[in-house]
């Protein structure tokens, strides 16, 4: 199956051994934040090496920054794996307060800049964050009106923030990047952000109807690339080997179970 192990699920594994962990599990793409590759003594020739000798690809890319204030230092890292390795889409946040308005130009000169690398954008909404529900990123996506740029959904995300399949009526089909698996304690934790970063758990293994998500999803029309995108200490404790065989075990579980088949990927330039 087509699946891909987010960045923050083997978190504080180094990159080859997260490839390697991966890639034994089933996993046929990772995710990386831009502070793995920007921490790796490996070259990018040898990044490339460790992923085709283990038929390994980069689905994703994460970096938080305040996109809204326009052009990032970091940027030229983030396009330069982009360029020199390949990465499918970036997923990005907001954590800085701006009025929904003023989101909407500098996320279309975002997209602008990563069209020019083949990369799509996905703008993430996150309950402890500015832009809170798919509603309000939908709002902005959809007033930037960019080929390339549209929606990352995750699960936890959804739950938390109270989504219902009604919402995702609202939203084409075409507008997600990617789906993002993961699940939900029964209650909500006093802190949300800590919980989203620290006690999420194993798509399946939690009180969120997963496979009704994904179902509805799918009636939807959604087909985009799946990741499982679980930050948890209790899944950090396993050996990685282990950690990256439990998400992909759990991730393949609620996708057979909604009968939900995730499709191979496309580049931006491939996607428009």
């Amino acid at each position: 199956m087509i699946l891909s192990c987010s960045a923050n699920t083997l978190r504080f594994a180094d990159l080859p051994t997260r490839i390697t962990a991966a890639a034994a599990a089933g996993f046929s793409g990772i995710g990386l934040r831009l502070a793995d590759y920007l921490a790796t003594d490996l070259t990018d020739a040898q990044i490339r090496d460790l992923l085709d000798r283990h038929g390994v690809r980069v689905l994703e890319l994460e970096h938080t920054w305040d996109w809204a204030l326009g052009e990032d230092p970091a940027e030229e890292a983030m396009f330069r794996l982009a360029d020199r390795i390949g990465v499918r889409h970036l997923n990005v946040p907001m954590f800085d307060a701006h009025p929904l308005t003023d989101l909407v130009g500098p996320f279309r000169a975002l997209c602008d800049r990563a069209a020019r690398h083949d990369v799509l954008v996905g703008f993430e909404f996150l309950p402890y964050s500015h832009v809170r529900t798919i509603g309000a990123v939908w709002e902005v996506v959809a007033a930037a009106d960019r080929p390339n740029g549209g929606i990352t959904f995750d699960l936890w995300h959804w739950f938390r923030s109270g989504g219902r399949p009604a919402d995702l009526a609202k939203v084409p089909a075409a507008a997600f990047v990617t789906v993002q698996l993961c699940d939900v304690r029964p209650q909500p934790a006093p802190d949300l952000m800590d919980e989203g970063r620290h006690h999420r758990l194993l798509p399946g293994h939690g009180a969120g109807d997963t496979s009704g998500v994904l179902r509805a999803l799918r009636e939807h029309g959604v087909s985009a690339p799946v990741s499982v995108e679980v930050f948890s200490d209790d899944l950090d404790a396993h050996p990685v080997a282990d950690a990256a065989r439990l998400a992909f075990d759990a991730g393949v579980a609620v996708l057979t179970s909604a009968e939900v088949t995730p499709p191979s990927w496309s580049t931006a330039r491939e996607q428009r």
